[in-house]
């Protein structure tokens, strides 16, 4: 089964409002898709979240020339052919080394191109074998937990509202809730997150930071909501020192840190493990790396006793998850505002309900893409 062709499809969607984390706007909602295409017509598709767009799409495409040819089966192969261009290597049977193909400045984006086109090959590997990507990975339990992601900092409206948001996932059925933090004073945050457990009764609550805080910062904003029964705390310390940093921080509170999303390797991952001492890990295959990192890191976390709680992309990591006897659960987004691509591109997907996602029987990651929305809000 060899590669013919790939293609890219950057797209990117208005969104109601904008948005706000600790550190950046979300007014649109953005994506790639990638389509993987053999030579006897079969397609596989994978995504890529990560910006900007229009740079990342040109790079996958770059790509095709080079790994045209190739076993679509052979992803291993692929995976380090694609990534040997960020670095000087030797080809098999060459006596001279080959140069880094792309800038080093360009890394994260071939990282990001990897992604899409890994994952559209496993695509292409459940297809080819009419199997689900769970059961391909040797899952044998369909439904994994998902928990209700939100809780932005939203113009317009009241940073309070999100009590009301938060109370009306548990309504839904959701036993977890994710909100985020570091947006407003330590004590601005405490009234949210105050009001939010109350509203939520024993549901998890878990804390997102997106990198807000210094170490000195972190340590007062986790000691300050404690006393909120908080499940886990999650990206806390600015961008620079993320990792060691979190290990001291690890050593001040009960609080589980979580970690993992905004890496772009296997290697980052495990010093997080290693020195950060967070307990779990929330790599994102969509972002770099594709489902064969993702794998290579729930084996370093499974023996080094972390759990694995995949960001973002349940149609993606639901099917890591089922695979895993470490898994915690995906992440989900309710907000049929927030997340349009869920609700409205994939029309086609694993069934999302009460905190349960439920995978199918449909060969590969099993989702189907109303192509006629990406033609729209294509760039």
């Amino acid at each position: 089964m060899k590669i013919k062709s790939i293609r890219a499809h950057a797209m990117s969607m208005p969104l109601d409002k904008v948005y706000w984390t600790s550190r950046a706007p979300w007014g649109t909602y953005n994506t790639i898709l990638v389509e993987v295409e053999t030579v006897s017509g079969l397609i596989g598709i994978g995504t890529i979240n990560k910006t900007p767009l229009k740079e990342i799409a040109e790079i996958t495409e770059s790509l095709a020339p080079i790994i045209q040819g190739m076993d679509a089966l052979a992803h291993e192969a692929v995976w380090d052919k694609i990534f040997n261009l960020t670095v000087p290597h030797l080809e098999k049977g060459a006596t001279e080394v080959t140069r880094p193909l792309f800038d080093q400045n360009k890394r994260v984006f071939v990282m990001a191109a990897l992604a899409g086109i890994d994952l559209a090959l496993w695509d292409l590997k459940g297809k080819a074998l009419k199997m689900p990507i769970w059961r391909l990975l040797g899952g044998d339990q369909r439904e994994v937990p998902a928990y209700a992601s939100g809780g932005y900092y939203e113009e317009g409206r009241s940073p309070l509202a999100v009590i009301d948001e938060m109370a009306g996932y548990v309504d839904q059925g959701y036993s977890a809730v994710k909100l985020k933090c570091g947006g407003l004073s330590i004590a601005g945050d405490v009234e949210r997150i105050s009001g939010v457990r109350k509203a939520i009764g024993n549901a998890h609550l878990m804390v997102d930071a997106n990198g807000a805080y210094s170490l000195k910062e972190a340590e007062k904003a986790i000691k300050a909501f404690e006393p909120y029964d908080i499940f886990w705390f999650e990206e806390p310390i600015h961008w620079y020192d993320s990792t060691r940093a979190l290990g001291r921080l690890a050593q001040t509170t009960h609080v589980p840190l979580a970690s993992g999303e905004s890496e772009i390797h296997a290697w980052a991952v495990r010093d997080q493990v290693d020195l950060g001492g967070i307990r779990y890990v929330q790599w994102d295959c969509t972002r770099a790396g594709g489902l064969t990192e993702g794998l290579r890191i729930a084996a370093y976390a499974l023996a080094h006793g972390v759990q694995i709680a995949y960001h973002h992309d349940p149609q993606i990591h639901g099917h890591l998850m089922a695979a895993q006897s470490h898994g915690y659960c995906v992440e989900s987004f309710p907000s049929h505002a927030r997340d349009p691509f869920w609700h409205q591109v994939l029309k086609h997907k694993p069934h999302l309900e009460a905190g349960k996602l439920t995978l199918g029987d449909e060969p590969g990651f099993g989702f189907e893409v109303d192509w006629d929305i990406v033609k729209r809000w294509k760039i």
